[in-house]
Parts: structure tokens; C-alpha cells; sequence
């Protein structure tokens, strides 16, 4: 068989590295039909992308022994890096092939078999698999979503720890790990020399560490190259985690995502912030993702936070996510002492902090910071006064009217504002800062629908906007219809699933005709935005 494939691409090599003459060796070897689908798929589709990549999702209409010829015929093939499994839940069979392929296999980089049903005997026989294929050049794992367990990783920190280049990228997240697992994992990319300059993307998420993570820590102190940390849900202490960030992850370090864990596992009631804390956020130089939702985080830790980001004169553009964190009026009046001074910060996200009527302040400070262009602060209002709603209201409205507003994208959705919101999708008509704007789930009703097709008929700003769940009405539907005739700008406006829906079952002619000519406006103005293009192109090429 190999003789066969080497004969084949020396004489006349076929699309993808041959694929098809390999998967037709595999459907004879293992008795299974050949699917002529297939191999049309990779020999045009695949090949008119130039692909390196063969997804089962491509694959998934046929049976899972169907699988085993097309994963079968990798194990020959110099075409394709990457493997992804995604979300195919492989038989017995397809993966043993899977470890057939790994086992042979001199080009496969990237091995994605994430939420396929694999467990811990899955993954030490890929472990032993790589032991025996010195020349493997696997960069990228994903395991994730598999109850692999300590065992199964266990199991894998042996060749891990052994890969001549290291790893890139391993995702190992929601896989039913405890400290223990992460701990030896741990060791094995410390004693992994490539792993500090080769790691890049390392996602543990969703798996309950708690604070007995040392060899974690002590990875993470080490000078790396890790651009993507995600610890999200892992129930690790932050005030200890910033610690070893501050030491090994100044440098590269991206995307920091730490949601949904605690700042510290001590009962005592004083909160004592280590100066690591606010170091950290001072010092680091590439960040701009931090996500800090639902971390309950102490008022001292968060003003040390702030006052950190206040300090860095070196980052830009950062994306902050501090949703979910029960704030209330303390937190409002740190972030409204604090926000102006933070040129760094591009995007914040302070949706579901129970502010109250102390949101209104903070949108006031948002409109000193001329760096913040996103501002989300949807889910506060709940069982608020209808007179501090429409105080906040007021607020936002002159933030997005002020002659100098930075403010392009704004979020309110889930709030329930009905008629309140009014206020601000009125001030959208003559809005000159605005290109983005979701108010999902506010049941603004009918005349609200309205409000915002006036807005439409005279804004030349908004590009975007997003507006399901408002119980917009047929005759909602039909005014912005007309609207859209007039606006000219607004390119993205996805279909309001759930307003349609009810909508249909009260008036279905009316809805439809409104939603249809609604798309017909936005394909005209495809078609049309394409035609300019390709109009443009070769005048492009003149100048």
C-alpha cells in the first residue's frame, strides 16, 4: 500500500497529496464502500481553498464506519497538518485509526479531538502512540470537553514532556482534571525545554484546581511565551495567581482570562491585596484581553486593579470584562474615580453589577475617557426606581450626543427597559458617534419600533445594530422596513429570531412582507457594495 501511494504521487500526484488514491486503498483495505462525495469534496472543495486542514465536520452525514477509510488515508498523506474531530463523537474504530494516523504520520501538526466521547484509555494510548513516533511534528492538542481525567493526563505528560519543539497550543478544558492532573502536567512542560519559548495557547478552564496548584504557579513564573491563559472557572486563587503572572507573563501575554474563580480561598475577613496585584496590571506590555466577570471581587482589589491599568503608559486597546461581579455602589464610586485616567482601556463591560442609580455616574466618567469606544452595561437595571432609570437614560444620552464622544458601540441588552429606552434610540437620530448598538431584550414593544424607525430614516452613523426580544409587532416590522428605504449606512442587522416568531402567529402575511422586503434592501446593497469593488479594483491596480 505504501509502495502503491509513493508510485502514485511520483508519477502524477493528485489533488491534496493524493488523498483520493490513498482513501480508495483505505475503503478496499478495511471493506467499506467508497464514497465518491469524498473524494469530489477534497479534490475540489478542499483543493479550492488550498486546505491544510480535514474536518470531520465536513463528513458528518455519514455513518461512523464511513469515518475510517477518510481517517485511514492520513496516515500516508503530506497534504494535511491538521485533524479536527470537533464535536464528532468517533466510534471505536475511527479512533484507533485516529491512532493509526498519529503513529505514522510525519505531517500532522494539529490534532483536534475535542468533545468526541474520548476517555482516559483514549488518551493513554495516544500517548504511547507518540512515544512511538519520534518524528512527530504535533504542535497543537486539544482535548478539551473529554473526561480524561488525572489518568488520562497523567498518561500524557510523559511524551509531552519529551516533544522536541514542545507545543504551541493545548487545550485541555472541561476534561475532569483536579489539581493533582495539573500539577504533573505542570512539571512536564517545565521539564520540557521548547515548552517556555514554544507554548503559546494553554486553556485549563472549567476544571477544579482550587489553590493547591504549585508546579502551576511555578510554570507560569518561569519567563514564557504564552500569549493565551485561560483559567476560567478552575476555583484558583487570584491574589495568588498574580504572584506568578507578574514574574513569567509580562511580556507576551495577550488574552487573560480568569472568570468565575475567587480572589482568595482565606476565611479571614480582611482583605490584604498583594502588591503583585497592581504590579502586575503596570508592568505587562502586550495585554489586551482581560476577562474578570464573576469574580467577586473585593473593592480593594479592584480600585489596585484600576489604578495598575492607570499607571501602564505602554498598553492600548484593552478589553475589560468585569460583568457579573455584584459591584453595587461601592464599585460604582471606584470605577467612577477611576475610569477617567485609564487611557489603555478600549472596551468595558460592566453589565450585571447591581448598580442602581450610581450607574449614571459611571457613564458620566466613561465620557471623560476619550480611549473607551465599547461600553456594555446591560442586566443593572432590575427592581430599579423608574425615576433613576430615566436618570441614566439621560446620562447616556449625553454621552452619545456630546460634540466630541469617542463612544462607537453600545450595549443595554437584557434590561428590560421597554418604553425608558425611548430616550436613547431617539437621540440615535442625530447620533454622529454610534456605529454599534444592541438593545436585545428590552421589550421596547410598538412604540418603540417606531422610535427607532425614525432614528433609522435619519441616522447615517449606526452600521450595525442588534434588537430581538423587544415583542416588535407586524406593524414594527413594517415601519422599519420603510425606514431601511431610507438609510443608507446600516449594513448588519441580524434577523430578530424570536419577535418574528410571534409576530408570525399573529399577523404572518404582514411580518413576512415586512422581514422580506427588509432582506431585499440589505442584498441590494450587497450587490451593490460589491459591484463598487470590483469597479474600484482596477483602478486600484492604475494608480
Amino acid at each position: 500500500m505504501l509502495d502503491f501511494n509513493q508510485s502514485a504521487e511520483a508519477s502524477d500526484p493528485g489533488p491534496c497529496g493524493n488523498f483520493s488514491a490513498q482513501y480508495i486503498c483505505m475503503c478496499d483495505f478495511h471493506n467499506l464502500p467508497f464514497r465518491e462525495d469524498v473524494a469530489w469534496d477534497v479534490d475540489t472543495i478542499y483543493l479550492s481553498h488550498d486546505t491544510k486542514e480535514l474536518s470531520l465536520l465536513d463528513f458528518d452525514h455519514l455513518e461512523g464506519r464511513d469515518l475510517v477509510p477518510i481517517i485511514s488515508a492520513l496516515c500516508y498523506n503530506a497534504w494535511f497538518t491538521k485533524f479536527k474531530a470537533s464535536n464528532v463523537k468517533l466510534a471505536s474504530e475511527a479512533l484507533e485509526q485516529v491512532l493509526q494516523m498519529m503513529k505514522r504520520s510525519v505531517s500532522l501538526e494539529e490534532l483536534y479531538l475535542d468533545n468526541t466521547g474520548i476517555k482516559w484509555e483514549f488518551a493513554h494510548k495516544l500517548a504511547m502512540t507518540l512515544i512511538a513516533n519520534p518524528n512527530s511534528p504535533l504542535n497543537s492538542l486539544d482535548l478539551s470537553n473529554n473526561l480524561i481525567e488525572d489518568k488520562g493526563v497523567g498518561q500524557l505528560c510523559g511524551p509531552l514532556g519529551k516533544l522536541h519543539k514542545g507545543l504551541s497550543h493545548l487545550n485541555l478544558a472541561r476534561t475532569g482534571i483536579t489539581a493533582k492532573g495539573v500539577n504533573t502536567l505542570a512539571h512536564a512542560l517545565s521539564l520540557n525545554r521548547s515548552m517556555p519559548s514554544n507554548l503559546l495557547y494553554l486553556n485549563l478552564s472549567d476544571n477544579a484546581f482550587k489553590d493547591d496548584i504549585n508546579n502551576l504557579y511555578n510554570y507560569l513564573a518561569q519567563p514564557n511565551s504564552l500569549v493565551h491563559l485561560d483559567l476560567s472557572g478552575t476555583e484558583c486563587a487570584l491574589e495568588t495567581v498574580f504572584g506568578a503572572l507578574l514574574r513569567g507573563c509580562t511580556q507576551k501575554l495577550e488574552h487573560l482570562n480568569l472568570s468565575r474563580n475567587v480572589y482568595s480561598t482565606k476565611k479571614s475577613k480582611e482583605v490584604l491585596v498583594p502588591p503583585s496585584f497592581k504590579t502586575f496590571f503596570s508592568s505587562t506590555v502586550a495585554l489586551r484581553h482581560l476577562n474578570m466577570s464573576n469574580v467577586r471581587m473585593p473593592m480593594e482589589a479592584l480600585k489596585a486593579m484600576l489604578l495598575g491599568l492607570a499607571c501602564n503608559e505602554i498598553l492600548t486597546d484593552v478589553w475589560l470584562d468585569l460583568s457579573c461581579n455584584d459591584l453595587k455602589t461601592q464599585g460604582a464610586l471606584v470605577l467612577e474615580s477611576c475610569l477617567p485616567g485609564i487611557r489603555c482601556l478600549h472596551s468595558l463591560d460592566i453589565s450585571e453589577n447591581n448598580f442602581d442609580q450610581d450607574l449614571a455616574n459611571i457613564v458620566a466618567a466613561v465620557g471623560k475617557n476619550p480611549s473607551i469606544k465599547r461600553l456594555s452595561i446591560g442586566r443593572n437595571f432590575a427592581n430599579m426606581k423608574t425615576k433613576h432609570v430615566t436618570r441614566i437614560m439621560e446620562a447616556v444620552v449625553q454621552l452619545i450626543q456630546e460634540k466630541d464622544s469617542a463612544l462607537e458601540s453600545l450595549s443595554v441588552a437584557d434590561s428590560k427597559l421597554r418604553g425608558e429606552l425611548c430616550l436613547v434610540i431617539n437621540a440615535l437620530g442625530s447620533n454622529q458617534c454610534l456605529t454599534s448598538i444592541d438593545i436585545t431584550g428590552n421589550y421596547m414593544g410598538l412604540n418603540g419600533a417606531k422610535t427607532l424607525a425614525k432614528a433609522l430614516q435619519i441616522n447615517s452613523k449606526l452600521k450595525s445594530i442588534l434588537w430581538d426580544r423587544n415583542s416588535t409587532p407586524a406593524q414594527g416590522f413594517q415601519d422599519i422596513a420603510y425606514a431601511l428605504e431610507k438609510n443608507f449606512t446600516l449594513k448588519y442587522m441580524p434577523c430578530p429570531v424570536v419577535d418574528i416568531t410571534l409576530a408570525m402567529k399573529i399577523a404572518p402575511e404582514r411580518t413576512e412582507t415586512a422581514w422580506k422586503k427588509v432582506g431585499i434592501l440589505f442584498n441590494y446593497r450587497a450587490v451593490r457594495n460589491g459591484a463598487e469593488a470590483i469597479w474600484r479594483l482596477p483602478r486600484l491596480g492604475k494608480v
